[in-house]
């Protein structure tokens, strides 16, 4: 009995052995943050007029990425640097946010990439929006996910409600690059 307990252990552990023998270097999806906070800017800038005053602060990110964060007439959104290039999120923000005067709700920016060898590769961020009901006059929050793909990084869709976070990681996770 003990023979065969010792023979089914050491099969499993060969069998183990063989099937994570071509796996790749450790590498995993992890999730860091950043912040818009005005404090945590690179630069920050007011214009815009009285009574509205408008904003545009560069900001920190990960993986060579920064993140432009701009403000006016009571609407909020972030556009993606990379290098030079800077791709203006603007309407297509506006539209995920679905509402009146959609505005960045908190000073959170979450990071979706692969952390490998040490080394973390962002593909996604997602950040929360709040807009206006003009019938109900109440407002709501949505989630909003961005790819990053340098100067083709782009608004690929949102979550709301009860699972909005789970829904958000998954939209941000389809975007991986496989590589």
């Amino acid at each position: 009995m003990r023979i065969q307990r010792v023979l089914v252990s050491t099969v499993w552990l060969i069998l183990g052995l063989l099937l994570t023998a071509g796996e790749l270097p450790s590498q995993r999806i992890v999730s860091k943050y950043s912040s818009t906070a005005r404090e945590k800017s690179i630069s920050f800038q007011k214009d815009g007029e009285e009574g509205d005053p408008g904003f545009r602060g560069l900001f920190p990110g990960f993986g060579g990425y920064k993140l432009e964060f701009l403000g006016g007439d009571e609407r909020t959104w972030i556009n993606i640097k990379f290098d030079k290039q800077t791709v203006d999120l603007y309407s297509a923000t506006m539209r995920a946010g679905a509402g009146t005067f959609p505005h960045k709700a908190n000073d959170v920016v979450e990071w979706r990439g692969v952390e490998k060898d040490g080394r973390f590769t962002p593909y996604a961020i997602i950040y929360r929006i709040e807009a206006g009901n003009e019938e109900t006059r109440k407002t709501h929050t949505r989630l909003i996910v961005i790819k990053l793909d340098r100067g083709r990084s782009a608004v690929i869709g949102h979550a709301e409600g009860a699972n909005e976070d789970a829904e958000a990681k998954q939209i941000a996770d389809r975007a991986r690059p496989h590589s």
